[in-house]
């Protein structure tokens, strides 16, 4: 090899180790800088279509629901993207109930939470409750130049999760482009995904190819009490499902933004679940259950809105 060929390779190797080091800076720099954030705000496209929501706990309660096109994160939120935006928040008018956590057993120092740590910030998020993460979903949105969705009655942009009774009767503006949390359908629907045509059976995991109670694969896409050594996990360190979203079922529960109430029996386009209940769906499973908590099609954990758990964290969405 000639002078000329080495110097070139030397370019070219230099210039693919910078970049490489440039990916990990965005990746796992400062809160402050503008691409570090854009990454950790990965969003997959989720097209609209017509499914079968079918509730594992009742099998014949089914029925035909439509979805319009939206965005879902591809990973749970983490502890370090929650206390991004909560310290930014705090900053700029926002109150919450309770700082978060890292994972089921990071540390917590109230009111405003510990700062991030080196490793397990990357596990998701818990110890928040609802109201929390629909009013973090608020700051993020404003964070990021987006519409906020959760608004009071009387039009105010909801920054406050210590209040009860104003979070609970929040107005959801569903044409904002802000974050929000998805609704039980779109949260099924997106674990059921496959191609428009097949859909994830109910009693499957999430991205998996055969029952939960039969399956040889249920751990390739999910921690949960038989493989997550008994505590939470880094986001996205399992297979994701068909769409490209990582541990929609199992590592930690996430937030929807339904009550729970009875579904219908009737076609649904949309649907937001009933307009009042005493407890919100959590939906997926988690490090601390058992392999039929991940079934796409599970409702086996449901919250009031003011509980806080180390098993029970969220992911976002957008309208589309």
């Amino acid at each position: 090899m000639n002078i000329k060929s080495r110097v070139l390779m030397i370019v070219v190797v230099g210039l693919i180790v910078v970049g490489q080091l440039l990916a990990v800076g965005c990746s796992v720099g400062g809160s402050g800088n503008p691409t570090w954030i854009a990454l950790k705000r990965q969003m997959i496209s989720v097209p609209g279509g017509t499914y079968t929501q079918t509730d594992t706990e009742t099998e014949s309660h089914s029925f035909s629901h439509t979805i319009s096109a939206f965005q879902m994160a591809k990973y749970e939120v983490t502890y370090e993207l929650w206390y991004t935006v909560h310290d930014w928040a705090r900053s700029n008018g926002y109150t919450f109930a309770n700082p978060g956590r890292e994972g089921n057993d990071g540390i917590i120092t109230d009111p405003e939470g510990a700062a991030p740590t080196t490793i397990v910030k990357y596990e998701p998020v818990t110890t928040i409750n609802w109201r929390d993460a629909i009013v973090w979903c608020n700051a993020y949105s404003e964070m990021a130049g987006f519409t906020p969705v959760y608004k009071n009655g009387s039009g105010q942009v909801i920054k406050d999760s210590s209040n009860g009774t104003e979070c609970d009767s929040a107005v959801p503006d569903w044409s904002a482009n802000g974050y929000r949390l998805p609704t039980e359908g779109e949260w099924q629907y997106a674990a059921s995904y496959q191609d428009g045509e097949i859909w994830t059976p109910y009693n499957y995991a999430s991205g998996d190819s055969a029952p939960y109670d039969t399956s040889t694969t249920i751990g390739d896409y999910a921690w949960y009490s038989d493989n997550s050594s008994d505590k939470t996990q880094i986001v996205g360190t399992k297979l994701s499902n068909q769409l490209g979203i990582h541990d929609v079922s199992g590592n930690v529960f996430e937030w929807c933004w339904d009550w729970v109430g009875t579904w219908p029996t009737t076609e649904q386009t949309d649907y937001r679940g009933p307009g009042s209940d005493s407890v919100r769906v959590e939906r997926g499973g988690s490090w601390s259950y058992t392999a039929g908590s991940l079934q796409v099609g599970s409702r086996s954990s449901y919250a009031s809105p003011f509980t806080k758990s180390n098993h029970v964290g969220f992911r976002p969405v957008r309208t589309q």
